[in-house]
């Protein structure tokens, strides 16, 4: 039977789970943070584990907050090692963002209605959009 085109990558697939199987220690905390691989072809895959201690620490929560005519948008980039949903508390003159154990308060710029805010989150970004509650002049 002749080698399909992926047999080389189905391979050196199954040894990369097998060494990242094996270097797990035995205790229920054990998570895998990262991993690449790099495989010429007929060559044996090199393994390069990112070492938990080289996970740089948690920076403050990035965020940008833009008036519209009749909206405020608010941008949030998560952190990569978020274990939780974010909490995000929408009040009329802020909003606050608890993820994990970090929390960050947004001054706004105007007076938003509460109830009327929506969120979502994609590819790591959250994005907050409120109705701005226009006072009458």
């Amino acid at each position: 039977m002749a080698n399909e085109p992926n047999d080389d990558v189905f391979r050196n697939l199954a040894k990369v789970m097998e060494e990242i199987i094996s270097s797990l220690p035995l205790d229920e905390n054990a998570r895998f943070v990262g991993c690449t691989i790099i495989s010429g072809h007929g060559e044996e895959p090199r393994i390069f584990q990112l070492d938990e201690s080289a996970i740089p620490e948690r920076k403050e929560l990035e965020f940008e907050v833009i008036e519209g005519p009749d909206k405020v948008y608010i941008t949030a980039e998560m952190p990569s090692d978020v274990k939780t949903m974010p909490n995000v508390d929408v009040q009329p003159e802020m909003v606050r963002i608890c993820v994990d154990d970090n929390e960050k308060t947004i001054k706004l710029p105007c007076m938003v209605y509460a109830g009327q805010s929506s969120l979502k989150i994609t590819n790591g970004v959250l994005d907050i959009v409120c109705d701005k509650l226009i006072q009458p002049v």
